[in-house]
């Protein structure tokens, strides 16, 4: 086990990393720190323009199936669409993608549409939560009417 330099004690060093934590956790950046002092209406996000909500339609039709099933367990799990009514077209959905296998080693693009990404190569890429309530709401109809679609 390591000790302590020479004069210190165990207390004395808590106290310091509790008494300087926070003020060397603060400025890393001069962009981050800008975000943190704009007022509150400046930095909830804004509701994105229609055409990100088309952008995001296009996104869902070009989406393997796999993802797709993602998609629709994330607007389930989010109460976007009915429990009910949809857990039986994801279910399907599932089955005929192999998107969870028996093995639950698990498919990313499941894991993508599950968390709402969009664009999965695009770690800072749109998800659907950027989206609001009622555009989430669309997206997930369209998103369902994609996979009832693929179903037959």
């Amino acid at each position: 086990m390591r000790s302590l330099p020479s004069g210190l004690t165990l207390p004395m060093v808590v106290t310091f990393a509790l008494a300087t934590g926070p003020a060397l956790a603060r400025d890393r950046d001069n962009a981050a720190s800008a975000s943190v002092l704009q007022p509150v209406s400046q930095s909830v996000p804004q509701s994105v323009p229609q055409s990100g909500v088309s952008a995001a339609h296009g996104v869902v039709e070009g989406a393997p199936g796999a993802r797709l099933a993602g998609y629709l367990n994330f607007c389930i799990g989010n109460g976007l669409l009915p429990h009910g009514d949809t857990t039986p077209l994801l279910d399907h959905l599932i089955a005929r993608t192999h998107a969870v296998s028996d093995d639950h080693r698990g498919d990313m693009e499941y894991a993508y549409g599950t968390a709402g990404v969009l664009h999965p190569a695009d770690a800072d890429g749109p998800r659907v939560t950027d989206l609001d309530i009622p555009q989430r709401r669309e997206l997930c109809a369209h998103i369902r009417r994609k996979a009832a679609s693929i179903m037959g």
